[in-house]
């Protein structure tokens, strides 16, 4: 006979997301039994086991990321401010930590020119090593090396998983009375055959202004991260087998895709290049034969930077082991956040009342697209998140915290970012806490509860008067 444990919360996902719906749940509910399933070895998900290694510049809220970044500093983390920018001779963008920036000039990415632009730096196994810290204060418990295998419904309620430890030992069922959604794809509402969408949308859907005519298995494209270090002298790397086949050699020799670099606090550096492989390519195949592919495109665009761009005194250290996804499968859920909304802002976008993640990053795709109309590019503004984007029509005891969640492809492209989803994480974890306590669904919990817990309106209220934003209401 299987195994079953009990818990309250189960979270399925131990990236960003994750991170954030655990701890606020356990923080806000202390009696409350919290078990996180990760199938990799630590947690941080894409920004530590994926090797994006930095925090991109964007609008955070009140969250939990001052603490990680107290955590880590001074040594662990850094402020990074861009010395090179990308040109069509020179495909790079190369950002150094800037000891005279702080933490919250990374905080905001809107109306600023390239030049003010932070982001944030940081040693993934020490960021990994906090998140545990933190959630092991709370009292969480993480089962690490964990897949989520199957899913038992009844009616409009999750009833169970099933977790397949990778250890090789047997499967167990997991019973719980709330399940929280962290997977990047949402795989677990995925699996209970909740509504998802893939790909571009057709314009007719939600008549977002740049959509194309036509729906298409267009996502954004992927990367393969890797690590490098400095070398007492100028030289290249050997170039592995693999690399050098003529498939790897013609990828290359067609393109020139451009590099993320970014330093960490010791000198070596994170290259994440944009992209190294076209989503719908990656989707298309398993998992293993696309990373390999990923890897050895990476070893070879390695070598051109060594040879062509300057960075011959740096040395190949190590590769990701987990690829760096912006976009697979996505919810269809209560609200879709669509372009109108990243574009309407905070000032004039609706559901203002139920916001509860904030977000300023441009509608940034990677790779192939057939959007039409204005450049996705640069916001005026942040917007928010409602919170109708984390609810399934088709089940009242799921949540979901992820770039999986109800975004369109368009709007996806913005809010997909590490601190973004941390956020999104914060108020399903709060939604959960309050659900717990009042014995309700999660579209039962009051959103201004929410709000106020995540301090949302006091925060929209401080946004608007110091970014100057008043003055833009039409």
């Amino acid at each position: 006979m299987r195994h079953t444990i009990e818990t309250d919360v189960l979270i399925i996902g131990g990236g960003s997301g994750g991170f954030g719906a655990a701890i606020r749940a356990a923080r806000a509910h202390p009696g409350a039994r919290i078990l996180l399933l990760d199938s990799m070895g630590q947690l941080g998900g894409t920004s530590t086991v994926g090797g994006v290694n930095n925090w991109e510049p964007g609008i955070g809220g009140l969250g939990v990321h001052y603490e990680l970044y107290a955590r880590l500093a001074p040594d662990a983390i850094g402020v990074g401010k861009t010395v090179h920018f990308s040109s069509k001779e020179e495909p790079y963008g190369f950002s150094r930590i800037d000891p005279h920036s702080s933490y919250e000039s990374s905080l905001r990415r809107s109306a600023l020119s390239k030049p003010d632009v932070r982001r944030v730096h940081f040693e993934p196994d020490i960021m990994a090593q906090a998140m545990h810290a933190m959630l092991s204060e709370a009292g969480v418990e993480i089962r690490y090396r964990t897949r989520f295998a199957d899913v038992s419904v009844q009616g409009r309620q999750i009833v169970s998983v099933t977790a397949q430890p990778l250890d090789g030992a047997p499967p167990y069922a997991v019973r719980s009375k709330l399940f929280v959604d962290c997977s990047g794809g949402c795989h677990l509402a995925r699996a209970a055959e909740c509504t998802m969408a893939f790909g571009e949308e057709p314009h007719d859907l939600y008549q977002e202004p740049s959509a194309p005519d036509n729906a298409s298995p267009i996502v954004n494209g992927i990367s393969q991260v890797f690590r490098v270090t400095p070398a007492a002298e100028a030289g290249v790397d050997e170039l592995p087998a693999a690399a050098s086949a003529p498939e790897i050699q013609a990828w290359l020799a067609m393109r020139t895709p451009a590099a993320h670099v970014t330093e960490y606090p010791n000198g070596d550096l994170c290259v994440n290049v944009l992209p190294t492989m076209e989503g719908a390519e990656f989707h298309s195949m398993p998992y293993p034969q696309a990373q390999a592919i990923a890897q050895a495109r990476m070893h070879a665009h390695w070598r051109r930077m060594q040879t062509d761009y300057g960075f011959d005194r740096y040395r190949f250290k190590s590769m990701f082991p987990l690829v760096g996804i912006r976009e697979s499968h996505r919810l269809v859920g209560r609200y879709v956040l669509r372009e109108q909304d990243v574009r309407a802002g905070l000032l004039q976008q609706p559901r203002q009342g139920e916001i509860i993640a904030l977000a300023d990053h441009p509608l940034d795709t990677h790779g192939e697209r057939r959007v039409k109309g204005p450049k996705l590019n640069e916001l005026a503004q942040p917007y928010g998140i409602p919170y109708a984007c984390l609810l399934p029509t088709e089940y009242d005891n799921l949540i979901a915290a992820s770039r999986g969640a109800s975004f369109s492809h368009i709007a996806a492209s913005s809010c997909r970012l590490s601190r973004t989803m941390m956020a999104l994480g914060e108020a399903a974890g709060v939604a959960s806490a309050l659900a717990l306590r009042s014995g309700v669904a999660y579209t039962d919990v009051a959103i201004a509860d929410i709000r106020e817990r995540l301090e949302i309106p006091a925060f929209v209220e401080k946004t608007l008067s110091n970014w100057g934003l008043r003055n833009l209401i039409i």
